[in-house]
């Protein structure tokens, strides 16, 4: 409600993350289970239109279960649901397309990717990546959101151009192209415009600046920039988990004792 009193919309992630198990007890999902693992992300898709959002994005990208089917070094399948493009591409396909039979027309489903490998990632492959990115809007997504490490660099494949020209010349031009990665100000966001995206994504610059569209973009002031204090982040009213959290990235979070940056 407050998003939408500010003329905003409300779209969520929607995510199979997986609880926390014993790595020595891994296997294979059996095709029952993909199938009813597709139900459960329409279920979810469902309950939020239920519950008067405005969308989904589903989770593609950083190693995620959708993200894992499209990798080619770990999806090794022979059974239709791994191997070559099509095969490991189909689950993200076909929860897309079942999420689009069972909610409004007008529910927002969009899709984030990872484009290429990157520090932690490997099997994924730029015109891999394209080629899915296009086969999801042929099944009706709103909007592809490529998710880099750093937004600020050219693609590994294709180091003469940026991941959001590279998108943006591939897909329908009614399909926005959404990029994230270490955009901070307002010089950041408008370079990624000029590379061809349509909008921005923020992680860590909304966690130390909420207000950041208006105070970075309105305004044309600095947001709180890292290494940020555990009581800053306290004080945008994050949890302890998620103070505990923030403290695994590198120099993000200074202790709060003496100005050094958390381990």
């Amino acid at each position: 409600e407050r998003a939408h009193r500010a003329q905003g919309r409300a779209i969520v992630s929607c995510v199979s993350s997986g609880t926390p198990g014993r790595d020595d007890e891994v296997r294979q999902l059996t095709p029952a289970q993909i199938e009813a693992l597709i139900e459960a992300f329409a279920d979810a898709a469902c309950r939020a239109a239920d519950a008067g959002l405005d969308g989904v994005e589903l989770h593609g990208a950083h190693g995620y279960l959708l993200c894992q089917f499209l990798r080619a070094d770990l999806n090794t399948r022979t059974d239709g649901w791994g191997g070559d493009l099509p095969g490991r591409a189909r689950l993200l396909r076909r929860v897309m397309q079942t999420i689009r039979q069972q909610v409004p027309a007008s529910f927002v489903v969009g899709v984030r990717l990872s484009a290429e490998n990157g520090t932690f990632l490997t099997g994924l492959d730029l015109d891999e990546s394209l080629q899915t990115a296009q086969w999801l809007c042929d099944d009706g997504a709103d909007f592809i959101h490529v998710s880099l490490w750093d937004a600020h660099l050219n693609c590994s494949k294709r180091a003469d151009v940026h991941p959001a020209r590279v998108f943006r010349d591939a897909l329908p031009e009614a399909v926005p192209v959404i990029t994230a990665g270490q955009i901070w100000t307002r010089a950041h966001a408008h370079q990624q415009l000029d590379h061809g995206a349509d909008a921005v994504a923020l992680g860590r610059a909304a966690i130390t600046t909420p207000n950041w569209p208006q105070q970075v973009v309105r305004d044309g002031k600095e947001p709180l920039m890292p290494p940020v204090s555990a009581q800053q982040l306290r004080d945008r009213d994050l949890s302890e988990t998620f103070v505990t959290y923030m403290k695994r990235w590198p120099g993000f979070v200074h202790t709060d004792d003496g100005g050094r940056p958390a381990k």
